[in-house]
């Protein structure tokens, strides 16, 4: 037996006290009965800091061999495989050290799944798993074998029924063209799974949400054995009439209230209730886990929610998102919108593939296979090093189309002036982008009746399209909001190294080494390769500089000197990284990258 031990459990308690934000993805569902499309919306911002890097996937349907078994963590329980396992688009959050808990999933069936983590739950109701317990292998097997939303809740329940979920707590969302539950998983085998209405609108950060939960209500709330029946003993909740749980409210006890009244919650669920109800709630406890809305929203909406930034945004001095407290974060490195249909082929999704706050929803659907550029790898050898990466994997690679969306954040995140300029533009290209989706559908259906073959190759070519023109206007952007190159004057950096860095930045028709100012400059990672932690003020700061002609173009250029462990401190070795310069020259922002190997 497996259980997680009191160290466990206080670095646990460490990383949430001191870094939480950065696990802080967001979850918004729309009943179908308040959605404008009259399908429901599910939308979701993925948020995870360090060197992440979001890879999307088809995988195809497969057979198994008898005896096949899988394992995705090294500790976590192996299971048996099914003979047969269904296709799914998948995106992956690919992770240096492996990501249990972050990737979204739409299979052939329709089943789309996406997640928040709920830790911090009560320590003295932990329970212990058996063989390591699961983990990330919920996730993949409910896109792998579910037919269903409701075919999930059971297949996972099943799977912690017999091996218990070894992570703290989370709420998994999980939608078929039909329905959307909800499954709150306690560590162990606690849970509650219930339905979402259909003309509710349910919002979620990174706590329990589930309040009044009707366990009477067989059709659509499911409960695991005993947890109602503990929750009286242990004094967490007594019901308002005696015998009678229609009123069980299980964030209140399974969860310590604590955690939504941490700032990096609380803001969130502020943000995106005002946006949804038009109210502004003060305390806590007054956060609804589902309103039953009184208009319709639509995609836009919920796109509005998912870009929210907070009033401690923006700050002079410091990356644009740096304590992090809106919806839009410092770790948002991808945030998607799906529209559910009756026909899974025709799911629509809107995706970007940066901080949303920063990057267009590129329109997307999932079943028709995403654009093959939006992967550098297989998806055999992305599941192969899922938790198995290799360092060289997260390397800068400029021929990587997805590359144009994570600078343009980047230097987004710097270049205050341009922030709402380029936010316009990106809501402008979404216009263009979006406007031939209603004909598309129209002729995706009429060619479904002659070839669901022919209708999904055509939706695919505008997978393709789509994703192609929304990169060359990033790729544009990016040149744009940073027209001074940048040299690294070394190929490689030690991590450890005490050595001089030399850092370039070449003078230009606009741009003269005199005029930088090297108390204002500062180099190491963009922003979306470290946690919410690491702040544009902690980065290295020059140790030295000199004015001379680097190119050989007879103009001289600014050369800044930086020790090797400093510019490289949050860095990963064996991986090319882009080193990033954040200076100013006329009190106005200068930034740009060049690429050095790290050792």
């Amino acid at each position: 037996m497996f259980q997680w031990s009191l160290l466990a459990l206080a670095a646990t308690s460490a990383l949430f006290m001191f870094g939480a934000n950065a696990l802080a993805c967001s979850t918004i569902i729309i009943g179908k009965d308040v959605s404008k499309t009259g399908t429901t919306i599910v939308g979701h911002n993925e948020d995870n800091g360090g060197r992440v890097i979001a890879q999307q996937y088809w995988v195809p349907a497969q057979t198994h061999k008898a005896g096949e078994m899988i394992k995705f963590e090294e500790k976590a329980a192996p299971i048996p495989q099914v003979e047969k396992t269904l296709g799914f688009y998948w995106t992956q959050t690919f992770d240096p050290k492996g990501a249990s808990f972050s990737d979204g999933f739409v299979n052939e069936k329709g089943v789309t799944i996406v997640s928040n983590a709920c830790s911090q739950i009560f320590p003295e109701n932990k329970e212990e798993v058996k063989d390591g317990g699961i983990g990330y292998g919920i996730r993949r097997i409910m896109a792998e074998r579910a037919t269903s939303a409701r075919d999930a809740i059971k297949i996972a329940t099943e799977l912690l029924a017999k091996y218990g979920y070894f992570s703290n707590g989370r709420t998994y969302t999980i939608a078929d063209p039909n329905e959307v539950w909800q499954l709150a998983i306690h560590q162990g085998n606690k849970w509650v799974a219930r339905r979402v209405k259909d003309n509710e609108v349910v919002y979620i950060p990174n706590n329990f949400m589930m309040n009044k939960v009707d366990v009477t209500d067989k059709d659509n709330v499911m409960v695991s054995p005993g947890l109602v029946e503990k929750a009286i003993k242990d004094g967490k909740y007594k019901p308002a009439v005696e015998g009678q749980w229609t009123d069980f409210n299980f964030r209140e006890a399974y969860q310590p209230a604590k955690l939504r009244d941490a700032h990096y919650n609380f803001s969130r669920n502020q943000i995106a209730w005002k946006k949804i109800t038009g109210k502004t709630f003060n305390s806590a406890d007054e956060f609804p886990y589902s309103v039953v809305a009184d208009r319709k929203f639509g995609v836009d909406d919920v796109k509005d929610i998912l870009r929210s930034d907070s009033k401690e945004d923006g700050a002079k001095g410091d990356w644009y998102h740096t304590k992090g407290f809106g919806i839009s974060r410092p770790t948002t490195h991808e945030s998607v919108v799906y529209v559910m249909d009756e026909n899974p082929l025709f799911i629509q999704a809107y995706k970007t593939l940066a901080r949303p706050s920063e990057t267009p929803y590129v329109p997307l659907y999932p079943l028709a296979k995403p654009a093959k550029a939006t992967a550098f790898l297989t998806w055999e050898e992305a599941t192969k090093q899922h938790f198995h990466a290799k360092p060289e994997s997260f390397s800068y690679d400029a021929d990587w189309p997805v590359w144009a969306f994570i600078n343009t954040a980047n230097a987004v995140e710097y270049m205050h002036p341009a922030y709402k300029k380029n936010f316009r533009e990106v809501k402008s290209l979404e216009k263009e982008l979006n406007a031939p989706i209603s004909e598309e559908l129209k002729t995706a259906k009429e060619l479904a009746k002659i070839s669901p073959e022919k209708a999904l190759n055509w939706l695919h070519a505008k997978n393709v399209e789509k994703f192609e023109k929304a990169q060359e206007e990033m790729a544009e952007t990016f040149a744009k909001l940073t027209p001074h190159e940048v040299l690294v004057l070394a190929d490689a950096i030690d991590s450890k190294g005490d050595e001089t860095v030399n850092i370039a930045i070449l003078s230009d028709k606009k741009l003269k080494a005199e005029d930088i100012n090297d108390s204002q400059t500062v180099a190491g990672p963009g922003r979306s390769s470290v946690g919410a932690k690491v702040t544009l003020s902690s980065l290295a700061k020059p140790t030295a500089s000199e004015v001379k002609d680097v190119n050989g173009d007879g103009i001289k250029d600014k050369v800044l000197s930086f020790k090797a462990k400093e510019i490289a401190k949050d860095m990963l070795p064996g991986a090319v990284y882009d080193v990033w310069v954040y200076s100013e020259a006329k009190g106005k922002p200068v930034t740009g990258f060049g690429t050095a190997l790290i050792k």
